[in-house]
């Protein structure tokens, strides 16, 4: 199987969005990448992207940021990724802790019809899980098992990882919150989306997003507020705070550490936008965090 990159003059010029194309092997509707063991992601985020397929992940180890659709997700290992078909996302490796991961796409073919049409709708709910909830501890546990199945390639191995995915799918789809995002508003201002994920720490004046998407500044707050449901500072601060949660989970730096590394100035304006978008303090999450690493899971 090969992924290619490609994509049309209109997507590539106006919506800097790639699609990339995957090529089953016949007869197989799973690749696995990488085959033996996690590959290390990038820690500057290439481009948005999108696949004609279901792709699953498993990180086994690090953290960072993932970018799905109009979501800002902080995710750190063990955690799984389900991004459905035409889901437009990216994703930036913590440079501190580089994240590794396993993804398999998945050729939707091996759906029946008597499976539910909704298995593959695209629900935005919960695209990373990881196992600080039930449901998110069985999804978890899946797709290591399908990634398990396929690097065995034991008797059958295919039939049960076609099984183990309608699991993870069924169980995915209880977690819809059932909203769908309009692809073509976020490809938009793609690249400005994108600019944000790799320089975020740095400033990010709206004049720079402006020329990267060639809109003019009250377009282009119009059209963050119709694909992202805010302005481009606004999501500057999401992405900014959503960078310093990982760093107080897997770090021992300190807060003021933090605060620099993610793009901030001044103590008090983190303080105060992580408060807004989180409703605690850093130094609430850092010890809420150490608390729950020390307590016993969920039943």
């Amino acid at each position: 199987m090969q992924i290619q990159s490609s994509c049309t003059e209109s997507i590539a010029d106006k919506l800097k969005v790639l699609y990339e194309h995957t090529v089953f092997e016949k007869g197989d509707p799973f690749f696995l990448w990488p085959q033996n063991s996690p590959g290390k992601m990038d820690t500057h985020a290439r481009y948005l992207h999108y696949h004609n397929e279901l792709e699953l992940g498993w990180c086994t180890e690090g953290s960072g940021i993932f970018f799905v659709e109009d979501k800002v997700i902080p995710f750190q290992a063990p955690c799984a990724s389900v991004i459905y078909q035409g889901q437009i996302h990216i994703a930036q490796s913590n440079p501190d802790k580089p994240a590794k991961w396993y993804f398999i796409n998945v050729d939707e073919c091996i759906l029946s019809a008597k499976d539910d049409e909704s298995l593959t709708a695209g629900h935005i709910g919960a695209p990373i899980l990881d196992d600080s909830t039930a449901e998110g501890r069985d999804i978890l546990t899946l797709v290591q098992m399908v990634v398990d199945e396929l690097q065995a390639k034991r008797p059958g191995s295919r039939q049960c990882a076609e099984w183990l995915v309608r699991s993870i799918l069924y169980k995915h789809a209880r977690l819809s919150d059932h909203r769908q995002v309009a692809p073509w508003r976020l490809a938009e201002v793609s690249p400005a989306v994108t600019y944000v994920s790799n320089h975020y720490a740095e400033p990010c004046p709206i004049e720079t997003l402006e020329q990267l998407c060639n809109m003019s500044v009250s377009t282009l707050r119009r059209k963050f507020y119709s694909a992202l449901e805010c302005a481009p500072s606004d999501y500057i601060h999401r992405v900014r705070i959503g960078a310093a949660t990982v760093m107080l989970s897997a770090e021992n730096k300190s807060i003021l550490e933090i605060c620099h590394q993610v793009g901030y100035m001044s103590l008090s304006s983190f303080n105060r936008q992580f408060r807004k978008l989180t409703g605690e303090s850093p130094r609430e999450m850092r010890n809420r965090m150490r608390k729950k690493q020390t307590s016993p899971l969920p039943e």
